[in-house]
């Protein structure tokens, strides 16, 4: 990978200027000892200076990843996809990484599959966020390490917005709301936990409508915070938890055996382009079915 900038500020050191691109201290290290540096069209080192206005490039070393890891020919639903970045509709029941019950088949295996049928110089999946097993919906996923150094390093958020469509049970009578309840979780159990010394959260809610026939809600929801089963956890608080959720005591005779989730909309900067694009996954049967007498989303 080749990449290229003009120092627009004032002279600094290779290193520092990098580091302002994005490039992590891990990465800087890969590039010291397994990567090029050129300053002017000369060799140079992280330690030198680069001047104003002088032109530096670098090439990174490829990502082949662990030969032994796994890899699935299943196919992946692309919403959008450039140089550094794929974007996919995650299906549900798809674990996003490998675990001790996830087999093989997962996410990062299928992106990893993916890149090899396409002959991709990086092998290595770098997810910018996951979804939980049986949550639907967009994912965006860095196609280097460099792509996914840039957005964890950078001042602001580049991932803007992240908009999900929720199923809960009863009728919801505020048409908006926000859910600050701080969240924890305890060693033993799976489910998280309400806990006023936990971390903070924040979960915003607007009410869609309600659908009679099986006393439920649809809701839009936008996370500010990104914990662990926030949206679930928040929902199941307030009273409404999510249709097909056992593990939070939602209703499971409503038509739907999984949790009636999926992130349905993803805000994205791109920090090669600066471009910002709004995302949307489909929604799955199984929500569509359930949405069918009151499809108006």
């Amino acid at each position: 990978m080749k990449f290229n900038w003009r120092n627009q500020g004032p002279k600094t050191t290779v290193a520092r200027f990098l580091q302002h691109q994005g490039l992590s201290k891990h990465m800087l290290q890969r590039l010291k000892y397994h990567g090029q540096v050129w300053v002017a069209g000369q060799p140079s080192r992280l330690i030198d200076q680069l001047p104003t206005n002088a032109e530096i490039k670098i090439k990174l070393p490829a990502e082949n990843g662990d030969p032994l890891a796994a890899i699935s020919s299943q196919p992946l639903m692309l919403l959008y996809e450039t140089p550094d970045w794929l974007v996919i509709n995650k299906p549900a029941n798809l674990a996003s990484v490998s675990g001790p019950q996830t087999g093989i088949d997962t996410v990062v295996s299928r992106v990893r599959g993916y890149l090899l049928r396409q002959g991709a110089e990086n092998i290595v999946p770098h997810l910018v966020s996951r979804l939980d097993y049986a949550t639907s919906g967009v994912l965006l996923v860095a196609k280097h390490a460099f792509a996914h150094s840039r957005l964890a390093n950078s001042a602001t958020n580049l991932v803007r917005e992240k908009t999900y469509l929720a199923v809960v049970a009863g009728a919801v009578h505020t048409e908006h709301g926000m859910i600050t309840l701080p969240l924890g979780q305890r060693p033993t159990q799976a489910a998280g936990i309400i806990d006023l010394n936990g971390k903070a959260a924040r979960t915003e809610f607007w009410r869609q409508t309600y659908l009679p026939q099986l006393d439920a809600s649809v809701l839009k929801v936008k996370l500010h915070t990104g914990r662990r089963h926030q949206i679930r956890i928040h929902l199941q608080a307030i009273g409404h938890p999510l249709l097909g959720d056992a593990l939070y005591g939602g209703p499971m005779d409503r038509g739907i055996h999984r949790q009636a989730l999926h992130a349905w909309q993803l805000t994205f900067t791109d920090p090669f382009t600066q471009q910002t694009q709004t995302f949307t996954a489909p929604l799955p049967l199984d929500l569509q079915q359930l949405l069918k007498s009151k499809n108006n989303l």
